[in-house]
């Protein structure tokens, strides 16, 4: 009976000899699979690794994405940049037209052209600008603020002026009719006691012509 204990024993002791690989755990075992772990390892971040040419074909989806994106955003603001104009020169002929209906006469020292500083002052009329075309201070018109201080709100700027870049800086332009005629003298197709005009992305005064924003039309 004690021996076949012993036997038991002994063969328990091989199991565990079996099971390490070796005589009392040499670390053989352990080393065969710690490898097995790196190989395992190395061919899962194989597998999650981007080849070259996925990396190209990414690099090329983006590229063709921001080729549709930017041109259509580019048009989108000068669609609204267009929208903007329209309604800033209808609304200023009707500042002028308010003006005319207060004060009857045009003032002698208003001339056609950009929309200059006196102009500007008598249709704004702060209660701090100069008493002089517009002595009733009547505020005909609120002109479009700029926040940019290297561009003082001196007139009329278009919506194609940035601030920050004096090359691009524009006003609105505008032409009475002196003679109270109901015409333009300058466009002789035009009836009306006073027309204002942006001289668009071009930035080249046509007169109303080209790409140029236009009140009467």
């Amino acid at each position: 009976m004690r021996y076949v204990v012993n036997m038991k024993k002994k063969n328990i002791h091989a199991v565990r000899l079996g099971r390490l690989g070796g005589k009392a755990g040499t670390g053989k075992a352990k080393a065969r699979t710690s490898d097995q772990a790196r190989r395992a390892s190395l061919a899962r971040f194989k597998n999650k690794a981007f080849t070259l040419i996925e990396l190209l074909v990414v690099i090329g989806i983006i590229a063709l994405l921001l080729g549709i994106i930017i041109p259509s955003y580019n048009n989108i603001m000068e669609k609204a940049k267009v929208t903007k104009a329209k309604a800033e020169v209808k609304n200023l002929e009707t500042a002028f037209k308010g003006y005319l209906d207060i004060y009857r006469v045009w003032p002698s020292d208003w001339s056609d052209g950009p929309i200059n500083g006196v102009i500007f002052t008598a249709l704004r009329q702060n209660p701090t600008d100069p008493d002089t075309d517009n002595p009733q201070r009547i505020p005909f018109y609120e002109f479009t603020s700029f926040t940019n201080t290297s561009m003082d709100q001196t007139t009329a700027w278009d919506v194609w002026s940035t601030p920050s870049d004096p090359t691009t800086w524009q006003t609105y332009r505008v032409m009475f009719d002196k003679n109270y005629n109901n015409q333009i003298d300058a466009l002789s197709d035009v009836y009306r006691s006073v027309i204002v005009y942006s001289v668009g992305k071009n930035r080249q005064d046509e007169q109303g012509g080209g790409d140029d924003i236009a009140s009467w039309k």
